[in-house]
């Protein structure tokens, strides 16, 4: 009897610890947005809006923020000045979808790495 009590203590801690971890994962309106630019890009394609060349830059900046907005939704105390910074990026990411221009990608690439 004591080891199914044993076994079942260490059974519920581990879906605690389990639900923990998957409420430190929820998704945030960065997570959502960049969901919808994923989006977006493939319609731009579609329609001839931007060339092949500018999806593939599109989906690199937009994968790299997406990784920023997962990494930042896992940590424990929000840091609202990254999330700040998060959202002016895509912003720009968004105006960058919309009007085809990808030309401050690479420099703002750049900027990100130095």
């Amino acid at each position: 009897m004591d080891t199914t009590r044993t076994l079942s203590a260490l059974l519920l801690a581990t879906a605690f610890a389990g639900a923990a971890d998957a409420a430190t994962q929820r998704p945030t309106p960065a997570m959502a947005r960049t969901a919808d630019q994923e989006r977006r890009i493939d319609v731009a394609a579609e329609q001839g809006r931007i060339t092949p060349h500018q999806v593939h830059q599109l989906q690199a900046a937009r994968e790299a923020l997406a990784r920023q907005a997962r990494e930042l939704a896992e940590q424990p105390h929000p840091d609202v000045m990254a999330q700040l910074a998060l959202s002016h990026r895509l912003d720009r990411l968004d105006w960058a979808i919309q009007s085809g221009n990808t030309q401050f990608l690479h420099a703002h690439q750049l900027a990100m790495r130095g």
